[in-house]
């Protein structure tokens, strides 16, 4: 126990100073103050790291004067339900920034501000409870349903990113990326409300080690990967394409995949993929790749990153002052790496040379 119980705060402190750096790094290179998410990413990783830090030395104050511990900790589990929500408000400002309005922010935060009201009504009157068999033994007394509260609207407030409608050309994120942070914040919560229930030691060690990693990954993806386009982005409103229905009247294949490709410009759509688009052109995966190889030379993703560099290629000439980040936003890419990567495979130079062999000529 003892052993479980210094495994469990050193992980505590590696969260801690993970996130603390990680805040310290966000802060650093924020260099875009218009765009909140990074902001709230920043003020996640900075109350995680204080959460942290209040655990730590809860915990060795508990160890020197063996203050009494029980289960489902009210304003614990408070605590954690804010966390969680300011969490959840970085992936919906990267997916649709005008959605967090003041209106919207409050009502987020409302279900707290209620629980903390009727947590007033129980102050020194809680029930006890030193063992997950008498969670269920008294789950019917008003107290403990309130405290169970926050543990249930946890996992609800993780799937608001995934139910807000996706804008490829409104959000700066893969749809793929968004589903990942979800699918992670959702692993935190169900860990974290096993913990309130059970008190277990191996999720002492495994929690603060799940949040590290979260908010390293998350860290890492905003600063080195995620494309955001300038302050004066100007959009580009696409038009939304749906599934195909096949007819008798239907043009060939070819045909349908120039349409789809080259009128409705998919290729923009940052999550496009060859199975996506088969579903557009309504056949199957292997002959849409095997006619794309066919009447281009290319395969799938060679075509729509030649379309895409084109399109990067064609904003610097008509705008030389362009940002590059803008133009590669516009032009479906959402990573930094891939886009840069992508164009000087193509045409043979950087951005930045392209631009000054353009004002060489």
């Amino acid at each position: 126990m003892k052993v479980t119980f210094l495994l469990a705060l050193a992980a505590t402190a590696v969260e801690m100073t993970a996130c603390f750096i990680c805040a310290r790094n966000l802060i650093k290179l924020q260099r875009d103050d218009w765009d909140r998410s990074r902001r709230m990413l920043t003020l996640g990783a900075t109350l995680s790291g204080l959460m942290a830090l209040f655990v730590v030395l809860a915990n060795i104050i508990n160890t020197v004067h063996e203050l009494p511990f029980f289960l489902l900790q009210p304003w614990i589990g408070l605590i954690y339900m804010s966390m969680n929500i300011v969490m959840v408000l970085y992936p919906i400002s990267v997916i649709k920034p005008e959605w967090l309005t003041t209106r919207n922010f409050t009502l987020l935060f409302l279900p707290v501000l209620l629980l903390a009201i009727l947590y007033l009504l129980f102050t020194d009157r809680w029930t006890l409870l030193y063992a997950p068999e008498h969670i269920w033994k008294n789950i019917a007394l008003p107290d403990v349903i309130v405290r169970l509260a926050p543990l249930i609207l946890m996992i609800p407030y993780c799937l608001i990113p995934l139910l807000l409608p996706y804008k490829y050309y409104k959000s700066s994120a893969y749809h793929t990326w968004i589903v990942i942070y979800c699918l992670g914040l959702i692993a935190i919560c169900l860990t974290h409300i096993a913990l309130m229930l059970t008190n277990n030691g191996i999720l002492l060690i495994i929690m603060p080690l799940l949040v590290t990693n979260f908010y390293v990954f998350s860290t890492e993806y905003e600063l080195e990967e995620r494309l955001r386009p300038s302050k004066h982005h100007t959009e580009v409103v696409q038009t939304e394409t749906a599934p195909a229905e096949s007819s008798p009247m239907e043009p060939d294949l070819w045909t349908r995949i120039c349409q789809i490709v080259d009128q409705e410009e998919a290729w923009r759509d940052p999550d496009l993929s060859l199975s996506s688009l088969s579903k557009l052109c309504a056949t199957n995966v292997t002959y849409l790749g095997r006619i794309i190889q066919q009447e281009t030379g290319k395969g799938f993703k060679e075509m729509i990153n030649a379309k895409r560099v084109e399109c990067v290629a064609n904003q610097i000439k008509e705008n030389p002052d362009i940002d590059v980040q803008t133009a590669f936003f516009n032009a479906g890419y959402r990573s930094r790496t891939t886009a840069w990567r992508n164009f000087k495979e193509i045409t043979g130079m950087s951005p930045a040379d392209y631009r000054l062999s353009l004002k060489q000529q």
